[in-house]
């Protein structure tokens, strides 16, 4: 091979990163980056074999799966408004159904609602997903990480540079859809993270995202 075609594919491979805020809230944040990556998201939504084969038709299933989302999304709205704000601001950017967006985001949970023999083993969300080193100090940043879980992540990714209004920010590896930092990256004061998911009961999900809370 060439060199500029190694060049090229090195361009192709590179992960892109968008700068985003201050913003004068969290709706704007996530219309932002939903409009800056609408095509990605368009694309990841498109091929994601999870949303279409086991998501959606459990979410149009049944009465008792659209009520047990229904306490999911209200429980989260409730508890969490900001992040939720962020999501309804990532749909409305990126121009696509609220629907997917909440599924792909809240995808660890409710599929442990549906029923195993209706999983497509082609399609499985594994447990062990991927595998991080991250490295930072004052002067650099460093990460590894190898993409081993939905194939439909794969390509459909990228960076949030988030600045907050007091000055402080945080760095974010985000698939294409989901809130930044619900994978890894790390805040002004380095503080580094890796996702981290706590199931606090059926109807409460808390994807924790230390790094994006900047402490003194």
């Amino acid at each position: 091979m060439q060199s500029s075609d190694m060049d090229s594919d090195r361009e192709r491979e590179k992960v892109d990163m968008f700068q985003v805020g201050p913003c004068q809230d969290a709706y704007q944040f996530g219309f932002l980056i939903g409009k800056r990556f609408s095509k990605l998201i368009k694309s990841r939504l498109a091929t994601d074999l999870i949303l279409h084969n086991q998501l959606l038709p459990f979410a149009n299933n049944t009465i008792q799966s659209q009520s047990l989302l229904q306490t999911l999304f209200v429980n989260n709205q409730r508890k969490f408004p900001r992040y939720w704000d962020e999501l309804l601001g990532t749909a409305a950017g990126s121009a696509v159904p609220l629907l997917h967006i909440l599924l792909i985001n809240f995808r660890k949970e409710i599929l442990a609602f549906i029923p195993k023999e209706s999983a497509k083993s082609s399609c499985a969300d594994t447990l062990d997903d991927c595998s991080d080193v991250l490295v930072v100090d004052e002067t650099m940043a460093i990460a590894a990480h190898n993409e081993d879980a939905n194939v439909a992540l794969v390509g459909h990714t990228y960076l949030i540079k988030g600045i907050l209004p007091d000055g402080m920010f945080f760095v974010g590896y985000t698939y294409a859809g989901e809130l930044p930092s619900c994978a890894f990256g790390f805040n002004s004061h380095g503080l580094v993270n890796k996702h981290s998911e706590f199931h606090v009961n059926p109807h409460i999900s808390l994807h924790l995202r230390n790094y994006r809370l900047i402490t003194s």
